[in-house]
């Protein structure tokens, strides 16, 4: 899988490593976290591998913008945001798929993006509280797997395994939800 965040600051796969477990255990409930946190990954490799800027200078500087501008749109844009969201969060998972190399994308890359992001920012208005959990817990995965470094044989597995974990814990899904289920019902 290509490593869409990569970055030259020293404990950055840290941060990102963070950044993914928040994203995949606590989506839903820190949305305007989740685009703020994708708007600044988001702007920084925009930044480093389009725009070729200095990661340490101008390159921070906007990805900070994008992640204010990712806050901004999900406190005040929300319908907006979950839209662009699932675009660029499934226009990502394709370029994933795909084993893409953000730096030098082909049409069948770029169709692709466009078509997962499509189809992902349609799924997430239709179903905005399930697209987000389902959503953020495909970054969050995303990250946590590429900050890993895991082999390639064990990378796709590990992110599944993620997925669902991810999903399951924001949806409340286990034990602990049927406990109070069943002692509501009571």
């Amino acid at each position: 899988m290509p490593d869409l965040f990569s970055s030259p600051l020293p404990g950055s796969h840290l941060v990102v490593l963070a950044f993914g477990l928040a994203l995949l255990l606590a989506g839903r409930r820190i949305f305007w976290l989740v685009l703020g946190v994708l708007g600044f990954l988001f702007g920084f490799d925009l930044a480093d591998r389009v725009l070729g800027l200095d990661p340490h200078g101008l390159g921070l500087l906007v990805a900070a913008f994008a992640g204010i501008v990712g806050v901004f749109v999900a406190l005040f844009l929300q319908k907006v945001a979950i839209g662009v969201t699932g675009f660029v969060v499934g226009g990502y998972l394709v370029l994933t798929l795909l084993h893409a190399d953000p730096a030098n994308l082909t049409t069948r890359d770029l169709l692709g993006f466009l078509i997962g992001g499509i189809v992902c920012a349609v799924a997430a208005l239709w179903l905005f509280e399930i697209a987000l959990i389902f959503l953020s817990s495909l970054a969050g995965a995303a990250l946590v797997e590429q900050s890993a470094g895991l082999e390639p044989s064990v990378a796709l597995p590990a992110f599944v395994v993620l997925v669902i974990l991810g999903v399951a814990v924001q949806a409340g899904i286990g034990p602990r939800r049927r406990r109070r289920r069943l002692r509501d019902a009571e």
